[in-house]
């Protein structure tokens, strides 16, 4: 008994030594990465976007140097935290460098204030500025915009409203006047829209109506049309 005893305590041991040698050779694994990152430095940082070269603000906060580690922690901070950077790439480049890839939010329509442009993203997102501009516009004064905030509900859905007209009939602008929006057709006719409602509703009925007054064998024509308002259940024409 006492052999036996003696001799599963020295399997025990084995058992256990096993199993701490296995333990420190993943440890050793697991921190060899870790090591060599923290001991290839980073000397230089280039920056790309999908149209370019990164703009000045974003190159900038990027000049970073240090290990590798603690720099592309760092970078992946200030980039997720950036609202206007849809996603990105971060990659090391052999001796020195990283390179970042960067994809930009794009914008779709523009708020025109009376000075300038500020393009807002498919969320209502103001992601920049521009002195000129081809996409659909809104064109309304007073308000305070600021890039990198959310457009209000009833701008955006104005805006929602617009880029519809400028896929339909070419129509890229329009106003916020009175609390409604207000556009001018190609023929010369005032569309006049609510700040709210269905947006696919809306410009059906508007389609149905310019069909409507095209077919010169049914009642009113569209050279007699002066105003479209579509802010009551029923379409008024003037």
């Amino acid at each position: 008994m006492k052999y036996k005893k003696q001799k599963y305590n020295i399997y025990e041991k084995i058992r256990i030594f096993k199993i701490f040698s296995i333990v420190l050779i993943i440890t050793f694994l697991f921190s060899i990465p870790i090591v060599i990152q923290k001991v290839i430095k980073i000397e230089k940082i280039e920056c790309e976007s999908q149209y370019g070269e990164c703009d000045e603000v974003i190159v900038n906060s990027l000049q970073l140097t240090g290990n590798y580690r603690d720099t592309k922690k760092i970078i992946k901070q200030k980039l997720e935290k950036d609202v206007l950077i849809n996603s990105y790439l971060i990659q090391y480049q052999i001796p020195n460098k990283l390179k970042i890839d960067i994809n930009l939010k794009k914008p779709r329509y523009a708020i025109f204030n009376g000075s300038k442009y500020f393009l807002i993203d498919k969320d209502g997102l103001i992601i920049n500025e521009s002195n000129e501009t081809n996409l659909p516009t809104l064109k309304k004064d007073g308000d305070n915009l600021v890039v990198a905030e959310k457009i209000n509900e009833k701008d955006k859905f104005a805006l929602s409203i617009i880029s519809g007209l400028t896929y339909l009939y070419s129509i890229n602008s329009g106003n916020i006047i009175n609390n409604e929006l207000k556009v001018i057709s190609n023929e010369g006719i005032i569309i006049r829209f609510p700040l709210e409602g269905d947006k696919d509703v809306l410009l059906g009925s508007l389609r149905l109506i310019f069909s409507r007054l095209n077919d010169g064998t049914k009642g009113i024509r569209i050279e007699d049309t002066k105003e479209i308002d579509l802010r009551f259940k029923n379409p008024v024409l003037r």
